[in-house]
């Protein structure tokens, strides 16, 4: 088993099937979706975790989770950046928000990186996911006709979707997962997203 290509992927909770689909997983606060994982064991090639792999990576690798999230933060060609896009309301005046919509078509699981995010965003942040393919993180101290115009573009990705999976927009604390996990196992180079992600949203 190939550690380099495990990822975690936000599903719907309604894909854990009991008796039938037992998808290996772990509660969100939000309990209408779980976290699952995949292997990429080629381009455009997503596979399901099974019950015997995820025995076997508890029983013989201790941390995978961590690397899973650092194969996550990794995962970007020569093109792409911590984010693909960074995006403003239509006036051009308001706050900034960063879009992940990734080649490896799992941009929603980016919302995740909560370690870059909370301090990209340090006075909170609002997460969405309207595509499997397409992440969004913006400040949660946008309000007003700000918010509005923010959750219509949700909704409307949501309706638009290839693989549709959430028209709304949420607290980061919905999606919060064990603090190691999410901890970079290259600290300069989550560093770097960091520093990326503020200067793109003017921090």
């Amino acid at each position: 088993m190939n550690l380099d290509n495990i990822f975690p992927l936000i599903v719907p909770r309604s894909y854990y099937t009991e008796g039938a689909w037992e998808l290996p997983h772990q509660q969100f606060n939000n309990k209408e979706f779980l976290l699952t994982w995949v292997f990429f064991n080629s381009p455009g090639a997503m596979t399901y975790i099974n019950k015997n792999e995820f025995s076997e990576l508890n029983e013989n690798n201790n941390g995978w989770q961590q690397k899973a999230f650092e194969n996550l933060r990794h995962s970007i060609t020569n093109k792409e950046n911590f984010f693909t896009h960074e995006g403003t309301m239509r006036d051009g005046k308001g706050k900034k928000f960063l879009v992940f919509m990734h080649s490896d078509g799992i941009g929603s699981s980016r919302i995740l990186l909560s370690h870059e995010l909370s301090k990209a965003f340090p006075e909170g942040y609002y997460v969405a996911f309207p595509d499997r393919s397409c992440g969004l993180v913006m400040s949660s101290a946008v309000s007003g006709d700000e918010l509005k115009e923010i959750k219509q573009l949700i909704n409307n990705m949501y309706k638009n979707a290839t693989t549709a999976m959430s028209g709304q927009l949420y607290t980061s604390g919905n999606f919060l997962l064990p603090a190691e996990w999410l901890l970079p196992m290259d600290e300069d180079f989550s560093n770097t997203l960091i520093d990326k992600a503020r200067k793109a949203i003017g921090v």
